[in-house]
């Protein structure tokens, strides 16, 4: 190194030092950097995470007590609730018994703790009010009864009358289905 020129000396020594901050910056801080900016994308996605898992949870909450709303319904009903019967009277109060074409009960699809019951309904010939009485009679919150899908025609038959097939549900708890169903 004496043998080597000043000018030399100070190019190798500035070679040096470009070589060890290149290792310190290649080897130590790039990969500090690298790891911070993980660190930072992995909180901004487990944040959004947290974000998402409290919106489900106040949606379950909700559901829940929806769910414990109705299971309340469902056991201030009288344990005897039957929705063809039901239907039964309901059309006699608002008149419309005598328009009842067919009424097919059908299969309960089940549904975990609660079963579906589901009425085919027909009635022809009605009038447009004995309809809506009709309607607001079925529609039962407290004896959770409601129309799941309803077809009106004209009547060609009478005119100003019309022909109606609806599907009225209700649920019923499954270990009361299956309690009715062993005494068949």
């Amino acid at each position: 190194m004496k043998q080597l020129a000043r000018r030399e000396r100070l190019a190798l020594i500035a070679g040096g030092i470009f070589v060890a901050l290149f290792v310190v910056m290649q080897f130590g801080v790039f990969p500090v950097i690298d790891h911070w900016n993980r660190l930072q994308r992995d909180i901004e996605v487990h944040g959004k995470a947290v974000v998402e898992m409290r919106g489900l949870q106040s949606r379950y909450r909700r559901l829940h007590g929806k769910a414990n709303s109705l299971t309340r319904q469902l056991t201030r009903r009288p344990p005897d609730f039957s929705l063809f019967s039901f239907l039964e009277k309901t059309a006699a109060q608002a008149g419309v018994k005598q328009s009842i074409a067919y009424m097919k009960p059908s299969a309960t699809t089940d549904d975990g703790a609660l079963q579906e019951m589901l009425v085919e309904m027909k009635l022809q010939a009605v009038s447009l009010q004995q309809l809506v009485d009709f309607l607001k009679l079925v529609e039962s919150p407290e004896n959770v009864v409601a129309i799941k899908r309803i077809a009106i025609q004209q009547d060609t038959k009478e005119e100003s009358t019309l022909d109606v097939i609806m599907q009225v549900v209700s649920l019923k708890f499954a270990t009361a289905a299956a309690g009715e169903q062993e005494s068949r």
